[in-house]
C-alpha cells in the first residue's frame, strides 16, 4: 500500500515514551500512511521498540547526532509521500487526525496545509488545557506567534512536502535546537502560504519532567531566536513589526524561568530589557518588582546570617 500521508518522528533518547507514541499512529481510522523514526545519533536506539510491532509501514532512519531539525529535514527528504505531518517521541496522535487533516487537504491542490487543535496533558494521562485555533490570515498567524499564542503547532500541522522544501526545510543551527520548529514556522508563514484550520482535537502534547522546553538551553536558544529573527526581519516588512512582541515574549519568559529557578538577579535583568520592546505591559512591571524584593530579601537575609555570627 503506498503511503498517503508520512509522519516524521524524530528520536533522541526517547525509549520511555516511544512505544505509546508508535502505538498511537497505529490506530489511526487511516491506514495508508509511513511512519519515519529518525534516530539522531541514541546512544539507546530505537529497534527493539519497532521490531515488536512487525509493520513495515514503519521505517527507521539513522543519522549521526546533530539535534532535531536534522532529523526532521531528514525524515522529510525521505517521504514517500507529498503530504508530512509530525510526531515528538513523547506524545500521542488521536486516531482520527490522519483522516481528517487529509481529507480537508484532498479538497484543493492549492492548499499548502492544514492545523488542527490540541490538547496538553500530563504523562499520567491527566488533562491540563485544550488549545482551539481559528482560521487566519499570514499576518495574524504571524502575530499570533510574536505573542506566544501560536494558532499552530508542530503538534498540529500537515503539510505539503514541496511547500517545506520552499520555505528552506527546518534549520539545523545546534543554537536552535528547542525552537528550530518555531523558527521554520516563521519562514512557512513568509512564504505566504495557504493555510486552511481544520477543526477537532488530533494531538496530546505530553508534559513530563524531562521537557527540553523546562531546560537551561533551551532559554539560551531564545536568544539565538531572536537574532535570526532579526536577521529575517531586515528583508520582511511584517516580520520587522512583529519584533518588539517577539523580543519582549522571549525575554519575559527567560525572566519566569529564571524567576521559577530562584535566580531572581537574573530575572530582574530578563523583566527589565522586556520592557523596553514593550514598556506598557503590567505584568512585567510586577514581576519585576516581584523578583526585586526577592533581590532584597536575599540580600537582607545574607546581611542578617552574619550578624547573628558576629554576635
Amino acid at each position: 500500500m503506498n503511503p498517503n500521508v508520512s509522519i516524521i518522528l524524530p528520536y533522541y533518547e526517547g525509549f520511555p515514551w516511544l512505544q505509546r507514541a508508535v502505538q498511537s499512529v497505529r490506530r489511526q481510522t487511516h491506514e495508508a500512511w509511513e511512519l519515519l523514526i529518525v534516530d539522531d545519533g541514541s546512544r539507546h536506539g530505537p529497534e527493539r521498540i519497532v521490531a515488536k510491532f512487525h509493520d513495515d509501514r514503519i521505517r527507521l532512519l539513522r543519522i549521526p547526532h546533530a539535534g532535531k531539525g536534522a532529523a526532521l529535514n531528514a525524515g522529510v527528504e525521505n517521504a514517500r509521500s507529498e503530504a508530512v505531518c509530525f510526531l515528538d517521541q513523547d506524545d500521542i496522535m488521536l486516531p482520527q487526525r490522519l483522516e481528517r487533516q487529509l481529507g480537508a487537504l484532498d479538497r484543493s491542490p492549492l492548499i499548502n496545509g492544514v492545523y488542527s487543535d490540541y490538547e496538553r496533558r500530563y504523562d499520567s494521562g491527566e488533562f491540563i488545557d485544550r488549545f482551539t485555533s481559528r482560521q487566519a490570515a499570514p499576518g495574524e498567524v504571524l502575530h499570533s506567534l510574536a505573542t506566544g499564542r501560536s494558532l499552530f503547532t508542530m503538534q498540529t500541522l500537515m503539510v505539503r512536502k514541496p511547500f517545506v522544501e520552499k520555505a528552506g526545510g527546518f534549520s539545523e543551527d545546534p543554537r536552535l535546537v528547542g525552537l528550530d520548529d518555531v523558527e521554520f514556522f516563521v519562514r512557512l508563514i513568509l512564504s505566504d502560504p495557504l493555510l486552511v484550520y481544520t477543526p477537532g482535537l488530533v494531538q496530546y502534547w505530553v508534559l513530563h519532567g524531562q521537557n527540553f522546553s523546562r531546560s537551561d538551553d533551551f532559554q539560551k536558544a531564545r536568544l539565538w531566536w531572536l537574532k535570526r529573527l532579526s536577521e529575517l526581519a531586515e528583508d520582511h516588512p511584517l516580520l520587522r513589526a512583529e519584533m518588539p512582541r517577539f523580543g519582549f515574549h522571549s525575554r519575559y519568559m527567560r525572566g519566569i524561568y529564571f524567576l521559577e529557578n530562584c535566580l531572581p538577579e537574573h530575572a530582574v535583568a530578563e523583566f527589565q530589557k522586556a520592557l523596553v520592546f514593550r514598556p506598557v505591559r503590567l505584568n512585567a512591571y510586577y514581576l519585576l518588582l516581584k523578583s526585586v524584593a526577592w533581590c532584597a530579601a536575599k540580600r537582607w537575609g545574607i546581611a542578617a546570617s552574619r550578624l547573628k555570627t558576629r554576635s
